[in-house]
């Protein structure tokens, strides 16, 4: 990897993180066992985006959070994050389908291609972002390859917010948060809106989220919550350009006409009871998904309605000098509807089980888990085809800890099944038999220092695919590769309290993905940089100033679908943003640059011909009151 002068700020903020004193966050919770235990008891390697980095950062949409996260790229072709991919682990075009992102344990993942809508989930109920590196299937379920994303939503509060804010490219946004709680009872309503025209022609985007979220406390502990949240935006949809096009105007679209819509309605509701050391956790959600779009005046529609529960139940008991850990329960979903034209159902039901043994003071720890993760599939269309797919999963995994040091080590399986547009051939109008279902092994270990002040993390993984699910540019087609796959990610983040002011993260990843045997033979796999560096400073000064400053270098990438590695690469970029606030009693003026040193670049890139250029410098600003 080679840093030219142009990246200074990059090395001056990895010099001053090695001059840093170690922030424990032994004491933070996360929820990579399905319910929350301290981050020294996780396998895996995690990443936790808190709630006053989210606020402080003052972003748009999720995805700008990411862009200084270890192990995360995210490629955007809307210029808006709406449907961005978001890649964890390094599996490039089908990065979307080898990743989970769950809200509250909901997931958010739809069962075709269309991906995650990440504008959909309004910034300011977030409490915190974790990010578990590493493949999940056991507790997860299919999907949960390369990683988690799990956002977690405050508990509704008393008091309110409303905000409004202006910028670039005609930007307005308002947002309005209200909530009363009682002695028995939190309850909070929401709406936000949003509307711009765009970095380029044809790039507008409007949005609207209502939502409520609310908690009644019952007797004898139990507790009756639930969620609803109405979602639809419009965006148009500039399409790709040549790299000539893009030095000439990146602002131009050769789609002047193409856009896409969405209608996204989801409701939970929820029980948990306890009975002593075993606490029961029953949701159940239905999510309707109305979506369209038109490509050079072709249109494509579909409706997909969801409906799935998930009750599950966690032992935490202590047992002579040891303490159990027992975590049980099954996911059971049911899609159907349409997707462009196609009448298709889809069920599941997966079983899963994991127990972690440690020793009282929680220095030694065992824990091992399985799952039985069972899908059918159907499809109509000139008559009804269908596939039935079960698969079983299991995890082991240990850790070790001593004087602010943790040692964990994690051994799993994965799978990942079809999802149901990868089924269907668009070409001859049939039903694609010969697709299989994904399975991969998995191994893991993390070394972790931590104090009061901060933390330093190195985590190594590796996971080998077999069938992994691509798709073929020759036959327009997607297929299991025929030959193994391997995904190595070297991670190295680190975090520290440098003064009473500041804080401090920054992080390096090395991804090696290649293909292992058939025709692509030592080949990387597309779309996957093989170096990242990110780095993070919040400062609160004085008289309520504060600032947040943010960077991100991802290296170059061959382009998608070129297996081949023989096409032009996707160049390398940095890019740095920033945000200032000022708070005054119940108020905060606030401002954000991002992408300062204006450049001109791309995320995605495709068959190393079309690029899809990201905006320049962009200016936000606005004023937030809350009550």
């Amino acid at each position: 990897m080679q840093l030219k002068m142009k990246h200074w700020p990059l090395l001056a903020a990895l010099a001053w993180a090695g001059q840093a004193q170690a922030t424990d966050l032994g004491t933070i919770s996360v929820t990579d066992q399905r319910s929350e235990a301290p981050i020294g008891q996780s396998t895996h390697a995690v990443t936790i985006i808190d709630r006053k980095t989210i606020e402080a950062s003052h972003v748009q949409n999720v995805v700008d959070l990411f862009k200084s996260i270890p192990d995360v790229v995210v490629r955007d072709t809307s210029g808006v994050g709406a449907k961005a991919q978001v890649d964890l682990g390094g599996y490039g075009e089908a990065a979307s389908a080898n990743s989970l992102v769950m809200i509250d344990g909901r997931r958010v993942n739809a069962p075709d291609l269309s991906g995650v809508d990440w504008t959909q989930i309004p910034v300011d109920q977030i409490e915190r972002i974790e990010i578990v590196h590493g493949g999940g299937s056991v507790l997860y379920g299919q999907g949960a390859v390369g990683g988690v994303i799990n956002i977690i939503t405050r508990v509704p509060a008393s008091g309110g917010k409303v905000s409004a804010e202006g910028g670039s490219y005609g930007t307005a946004a308002g947002l309005l948060r209200a909530g009363a709680t009682t002695d028995m009872l939190r309850v909070e309503a929401n709406a936000s809106g949003m509307r711009t025209d765009g970095y380029r022609k044809n790039g507008q985007f409007k949005r609207f989220d209502g939502g409520l979220r609310g908690e009644i406390d019952l007797p004898a502990g139990h507790m009756l919550y639930f969620s609803g949240n109405h979602h639809m935006d419009r965006a148009g949809l500039p399409g790709a350009l040549t790299l000539a096009q893009m030095a000439a105007d990146p602002r131009q679209t050769n789609k002047p006409t193409d856009y896409s819509r969405t209608i996204d309605d989801f409701g939970t509701v929820g029980l948990q009871a306890g009975v002593g050391a075993v606490h029961a956790d029953v949701p159940v959600s239905y999510r309707r998904r109305d979506t369209g779009a038109v490509y050079t005046g072709f249109p494509v529609q579909g409706v997909l309605r969801s409906l799935s529960a998930r009750p599950k139940l966690d032992l935490d008991q202590g047992v002579g000098p040891a303490n159990v850990h027992l975590v049980a329960g099954t996911d059971l979903d049911r899609t159907e509807g349409t997707f462009g034209g196609i009448k298709a159902k889809r069920t599941s039901a997966g079983y899963y089980g994991y127990v972690r043994l440690s020793d009282t003071d929680g220095r030694f720890g065992l824990s091992g888990g399985y799952r039985s993760e069972g899908l059918k599939d159907q499809l109509t269309q000139g008559g009804n085809s269908s596939t039935s797919n079960r698969k079983g999963v299991y995890e082991v995994g240990l850790t070790a800890a001593a004087g602010g040091f943790h040692l964990a080590l994690d051994h799993s399986t994965s799978v990942r099944m079809p999802l149901l547009d990868e089924r269907y051939d668009w070409f001859t109008a049939t039903w694609n038999p010969n697709l299989v279902v994904q399975t991969g092994r998995h191994f893991g270990v993390t070394a972790r220092y931590g104090n009061e002040l901060g933390f330093a993390e190195f985590s190594f993984r590796r996971a080998d695919l077999t069938n992994e699910i691509f798709f073929n540019p020759t036959t327009f087609m997607n297929e299991n590769y025929i030959g193994q796959t391997r995904h190595d990610v070297w991670m190295v983040q680190e975090e520290w309290q440098l003064t009473d002011q500041a804080r401090l993260a920054a992080s390096y990843t090395y991804t090696a993905a290649r293909f292992r045997g058939g025709a692509f033979n030592g080949k990387d796999i597309p779309a996957v940089p093989k170096h990242k560096v990110g780095a993070r400073v919040i400062a609160d000064f004085h008289n309520g100033l504060g600032m947040v400053l943010g960077l991100g270098w991802v290296s170059s990438s061959w382009s998608i679908s070129d297996q081949a590695n023989v096409k032009t690469k996707l160049p390398a970029y940095l890019v740095m943003d920033a945000s200032f606030n000022y708070h005054w009693k119940q108020a905060e003026l606030f401002a954000s640059l991002q992408n300062l040193t204006n450049r001109k670049y791309s995320t995605y890139s495709a068959y190393g011909v079309n690029y899809y250029p990201a905006a320049t410098l962009t200016a936000r600003a606005g004023v937030i009151y809350s009550f």
